[in-house]
């Protein structure tokens, strides 16, 4: 049985138009990631590149301006995610700029305080098992280990101690 393969037809406006909203239909992402994905289509399947690249530009704005596509939005709830899932402010907003929203939306869309970043740092210790949920018998033996988890995700110090319920006399 041979696969099923789409048509090769070069590229026509409408069939940009219907990509990018299939394409929204199942994700959603930032402007940047959408032009990218929508270039990499114009790419491949080729027609009048000036023409759809203009055309893809226009389609961008129209989508910002409906709101189908939102930069704040997708950084909000992105970070809202990462954050649950024990993410660290910094390396939420790295993750943020990876994906193409700017630094001034990414900054913003994540908290700037030390409770928040306790809580994130505290459900990375959860979900890793690390520190008191670890059994007592490797506790002492990880600790370094436990330190080293916390500071590649993006912690500070401070944070991290009272994230695994460390006394602050305890001889790191």
């Amino acid at each position: 049985m041979t696969p099923k393969t789409r048509s090769q037809k070069p590229l026509e406006l409408a069939d940009l138009e219907a990509a990018a909203l299939r394409y929204l239909n199942r994700f959603d992402c930032s402007v940047q990631k959408l032009r990218t994905h929508l270039r990499q289509l114009i790419r491949r399947r080729g027609g009048d590149a000036a023409e759809l690249e203009r055309h893809l530009e226009v389609l961008l704005e129209r989508y910002r301006a409906s709101g189908l596509l939102n930069d704040e939005r997708f950084a909000e709830n992105l970070s809202e995610r990462l954050k649950a899932r024990g993410g660290s402010r910094r390396a939420i907003v790295q993750k943020l700029r990876q994906r193409g929203i700017t630094s001034g939306v990414a900054e913003a869309s994540v908290p700037r305080s030390p409770g928040a970043e306790l809580e994130a740092a505290r459900a990375f210790v959860r979900r890793r098992r690390l520190g008191p949920y670890r059994p007592e018998a490797e506790r002492l033996e990880n600790r370094r280990r436990d330190l080293a988890a916390l500071a590649r995700t993006g912690f500070d110090h401070e944070t991290a101690i009272r994230a695994l319920g460390y006394g602050r006399d305890d001889d790191f």
